[in-house]
């Protein structure tokens, strides 16, 4: 499997800063991981760090893994530089037996990186995956902003505006496959480029984790609209998945 973000690694991060924007999730996890008496938390497709750095500044232990070797560089030298030290592999979140024979109480796989996969068979490998890593009682939680609502908004939105950055997405759908075009314009004295990378997502809706997850093994599924935990609907802006063992 290529690595879509083998060169846009390295410029993730204009997004914004890592540990400014996640107030409301921080919230959402602790009072998550509390009810479940979460204390080892697995990343399976941890970026550049964000989620890392913030379940870690809760006081949990906390691993991390990504299939792309350049996130994972990234993510290594944005925990060095906040003098965080977290144990970081290079995993397919397929397989996650062949890197780690340990288990947790909850995997977390985040911001749209399950769906990545485009079929059911990889869908279902992955999940089987995780839950066979998750202790007894162990949770899943999977998140990411495309549900029944944003499918409506406008195929073209400016998410960064900045005097010497842009990034625009162009998106594209075809069939159960969303292609997003990620223009990025760099427009400084500094540094005067754009580039363009294509990521592919499969389309998936709170109907199909309510049809994958228990194929998976999953024994109850609760999906929620916000991080204020209300319930999913079709003008939910958020999709979060929240999958008991």
């Amino acid at each position: 499997m290529k690595d879509p973000y083998e060169k846009f690694a390295y410029d993730y991060d204009e997004f914004g800063p890592i540990d400014e924007y996640l107030g409301d999730e921080k919230t959402f996890f602790n009072k998550i991981f509390l009810k479940y008496g979460v204390e080892r938390v697995l990343d399976c497709a941890c970026g550049t760090g964000q989620h890392l750095l913030m379940l870690a500044q809760s006081g949990y232990k906390v691993w991390g893994s990504d299939y792309s070797k350049s996130m994972l560089d990234v993510a290594q030298k944005n925990l060095n530089n906040r003098n965080y030290s977290i144990p970081l592999y290079q995993c397919d979140f397929r397989y996650l037996e062949r890197v780690f024979d340990k288990t947790f109480d909850a995997i977390v796989c985040l911001t749209n990186s399950l769906t990545h996969m485009q079929t059911d068979e990889d869908l279902l490998t992955a999940l089987r995956s995780m839950k066979n890593r998750l202790n007894k009682n162990g949770i899943l939680i999977l998140t990411q902003g495309t549900t029944h609502y944003t499918l409506t908004l406008p195929s073209i939105e400016v998410v960064v505006n900045r005097p010497d950055f842009s990034r625009i997405f162009v998106k594209e759908r075809k069939d159960r496959l969303h292609t997003i075009h990620i223009l990025d314009l760099f427009h400084s004295a500094e540094r005067l480029e754009s580039n363009l990378y294509d990521i592919v997502y499969r389309i998936l809706l709170d109907e199909d984790y309510n049809r994958l997850l228990p194929q998976a093994g999953f024994s109850k599924v609760h999906i929620y609209g916000d991080y204020d935990m209300n319930e999913y609907n079709d003008q939910s802006r958020r999709l979060i998945v929240v999958a008991e063992a």
